[in-house]
């Protein structure tokens, strides 16, 4: 995209003599710029935009006007100026897709872009760029002969799928699951429910589990569900050391797949990409082979070999849906089960009740050891104390330093909200 198009779209004006240069990309990041690249301050990216230059960056946004450089745009608002641009790319596309849920985004995102790469010019979403910055910011970095883009669309309260709908323009709206995650920001569950169902306005479209559509009746008018009892039919049927084995049925066809990854929740998610993969009028079961090859998510269930010991590296997030999931799939290990478990944030007034219930949980699971970590934990100790092998910790130094000292085959799932740092365990264990 040449400037002079970013300066048609974002109706930005120029407040130096403007070069007739091509972007390819753009970036918000000014210690992530390289050279060519377009950069967008947001907020206090203004600061940052001589470092921006220095680093490579051939031009930028400014919401001063007496902020002059080398081709230097002048806009009231960065962060519309790049959802303009977002919007102009998007219309290049054949079609796209929104991906939400309250777990299972991340993973059912990058496994729809694992098969659909095969077949098409697809482009994803990279990493968890999924508000009202990272989408426009993904859609504006899409190449140019992209064919479908996925992507993923985050929320904390009613209203911001709405925002990016308004962005994305979804053909196919994607519902992976609804749980008490964000529940404090979205005020209710009932409010979560409702929100999360903004994916499916004004779409061609609309997917989701067999047992949510009860409550979205009035937004579904072509609909795929999938789950037991869907129109895909997914069930997990072991875990073992070489993964997740689970079979998937549509119409008079079925396919049973193993794939190098620890997550009972994977073949529901792969549920969700088998309904995608119907609504593009592509045989499912047929395209279902890519996933052999596929490999975790960062920090959703990377699985690491140390000595006597596997961890699963699941800490990347945490709500009560995703923490049972983990439970469920830890419990199918065979040697000792060791679950490391830190705080489950923004879950507000229920927060005591949903750690508790964690606790009566992982009491009907196989886990055979539980290590604490946080303050809201206090309430899964008080449930386990007496009644499991439970440790509580002040410090995630002194957890490494406890695992280090296992001796026994062991695995060790690690869990908790983005905000614990409960990679930190990890990365001192490697």
């Amino acid at each position: 995209m040449h400037l002079k198009k970013i300066i048609e779209i974002t109706e930005g004006k120029p407040l130096t003599d403007i070069e007739d240069i091509n972007i390819e990309n753009f970036v918000i990041d000014s210690r992530e710029v390289k050279e060519g690249d377009f950069f967008v301050p947001i907020n206090k990216g203004h600061f940052f935009i001589e470092d921006a230059l220095k680093n490579g960056a051939v031009s930028h946004f400014t919401e001063n006007k007496d902020l002059r450089y080398k081709n230097s745009i002048y806009i009231t608002n960065s962060i519309e100026a790049l959802k303009k641009i977002g919007i102009y790319k998007r219309k290049s596309l054949k079609a796209t897709i929104g991906i939400t849920g309250t777990s299972g985004k991340t993973t059912t995102k990058e496994l729809l872009h694992f098969v659909l790469k095969n077949i098409y010019n697809s482009y994803a979403t990279k990493g968890n760029y999924n508000n009202e910055i990272g989408v426009p910011l993904t859609l504006a970095n899409i190449p140019d002969n992209t064919e479908i883009g996925i992507f993923e669309m985050g929320a904390s309260k009613i209203g911001d799928i709405e925002y990016l709908n308004n962005i994305v323009n979804q053909d196919i709206g994607v519902l992976v699951s609804v749980g008490y995650g964000h529940v404090e920001k979205f005020g209710s569950f009932e409010n979560v429910i409702k929100g999360k169902g903004e994916i499916f306005n004004n779409t061609k479209y609309q997917i989701l589990p067999y047992d949510l559509v009860k409550f979205y009746n009035d937004k579904l008018k072509n609909y795929i569900t999938f789950g037991e009892e869907g129109d895909i039919k997914v069930r997990t049927l072991d875990i073992t050391e070489k993964g997740t084995t689970g079979i998937i049925k549509y119409k008079n066809q079925e396919i049973i797949l193993t794939i190098p990854v620890y997550n009972k929740a994977l073949f529901h998610n792969i549920g969700a990409v088998s309904a995608v993969l119907y609504a593009l009028d592509l045989d499912p079961i047929k395209n279902l082979k890519y996933l052999k090859d596929f490999k975790a998510v960062s920090k959703r269930g990377e699985i690491y070999k140390l000595n006597n010991l596997t961890i699963i590296d699941d800490s990347y997030n945490a709500n009560p849906l995703s923490v049972k999931n983990a439970i469920d799939t830890l419990s199918k290990m065979k040697n000792k089960k060791i679950f490391v478990f830190g705080d489950m944030l923004e879950l507000g007034e229920e927060s005591e009740k949903l750690h508790k219930e964690i606790g009566e949980y992982i009491l009907d699971s196989n886990i055979d050891m539980v290590l604490l970590y946080g303050k809201e934990v206090i309430h899964t100790y008080e449930i386990l104390k007496g009644k499991i092998d439970v440790w509580i910790f002040d410090n995630k130094k002194d957890i490494a330093e406890f695992i280090k000292n296992i001796k026994e085959e062991a695995t060790i799932l690690v869990k908790a909200s983005r905000g614990m740092k409960m990679e930190e365990i990890i990365e001192k264990l490697l």
